[in-house]
């Protein structure tokens, strides 16, 4: 570092205490000189006098410096010992009361965090705030409805409006929610409007999820009654989407006989005679061309009938509907099945 002069400075060691860089020249100029008019300090940093006085004023305000009374002014430069020890003192008072304040910031930080849980999740109590959420979450939805339907069921008034045909619902029901008087009706609706639905022996909790970026959770599933627990985008929410999807896996399919019989677990006929058809070549691994061939197919007849398979078996490749689907449908073992088939008419 460089004096205005051009001659190196002496390393910085009173910044800490809030001298800057010409504030401590000035110092040392004084102590150097042991007085010194504004003038001489001109001269001696290459300043102008204007500076030069305003700078002095500043140091001796810091207590590094006094004046005297005569004109022009003689600047005395005030012990180090003296001066430096109270601006030291000085900033310790600044630092324990900066110290002080720690309890206030501890406390802001919690009430943040406490903000931040609340953004995510949230009590809702009021049947009329739960409507309009309700009401929202249904004019917003863009891809998926997923939800744990369990007895007593929550009837929510006033929200019937048809979900837009592109949104994929898929609902889990318990035993005890099939038990309820109209529920089979209800289920059969729902699939006849395009919902998946399952069943699952016990379900531990009564949830609607929307997009996976909000869910509403019934704190007291036994009894119906009590607050909604909005929870939106957060490690419980992601939880919440892993536990549907791990019970959906294990969930039962189900379908609906023309009389209205409950089946679970089967496919309806055409898909039942099409999985027996083509999942043990999917899973022996032929391509279309070799399946055709098998089958007497026509390519878009395959395409619509795997297509049917993957949607009925929940599997986005087919490969996995191959594996899935045979062990599902053909617990015997595929080969069996494989050879029972070959040989068979084209359909």
């Amino acid at each position: 570092m460089n004096t205005p002069n051009g001659r190196a400075r002496a390393p910085r060691s009173l910044e800490a205490l809030g001298i800057d860089d010409m504030e401590e020249c000035v110092y040392r100029a004084l102590l150097a000189h042991r007085k010194a008019t504004a003038e001489d300090v001109a001269n001696l940093l290459s300043l102008t006098p204007r500076k030069a006085r305003r700078l002095l004023d500043s140091i001796e305000a810091k207590g590094l410096a006094n004046h005297s009374p005569e004109r022009p002014r003689q600047y005395i430069a005030a012990p180090p010992e003296f001066a430096v020890e109270a601006l030291i003192a000085q900033r310790q008072a600044v630092l324990e009361r900066t110290r002080s304040t720690i309890p206030e910031l501890k406390e802001q930080a919690a009430n943040a965090v406490d903000s931040h849980l609340s953004e995510q999740m949230e009590l809702v109590s009021n049947s009329a705030a739960l409507s309009q959420i309700l009401a929202q979450l249904l004019q917003t939805v863009q891809t998926e409805i997923v939800a744990f339907q369990r007895a007593p069921v929550l009837y929510i008034h006033g929200h019937q409006e048809a979900v837009p045909a592109k949104v994929r619902i898929r609902t889990i029901s318990d035993k005890g929610y099939l038990a309820l008087p109209g529920a089979l009706k209800s289920l059969r609706l729902d699939m006849e409007n395009g919902e998946e639905v399952r069943i699952f022996p016990d379900l531990p909790l009564k949830m609607f999820v929307v997009d996976r970026r909000v869910a509403l959770v019934l704190m007291n599933s036994e009894s119906g009654t009590g607050p909604i627990l909005l929870v939106r985008a957060s490690s419980l929410l992601d939880a919440l989407c892993a536990l549907f999807e791990l019970t959906w896996e294990q969930s039962t399919p189900i379908e609906f006989t023309r009389t209205g019989k409950l089946n679970t677990g089967k496919l309806d006929a055409r898909l039942s005679d099409a999985a027996e058809q083509i999942i043990p070549l999917l899973a022996a691994g032929l391509n279309d061309k070799a399946i055709l061939h098998e089958t007497g197919m026509s390519a878009m007849t395959l395409t619509r009938r795997i297509t049917e398979l993957m949607k009925a078996f929940d599997t986005r490749t087919r490969f996995q509907l191959g594996w899935r689907a045979a062990l599902d449908a053909f617990p015997n073992g595929l080969a069996a099945s494989s050879r029972a088939k070959k040989g068979r008419a084209p359909r």
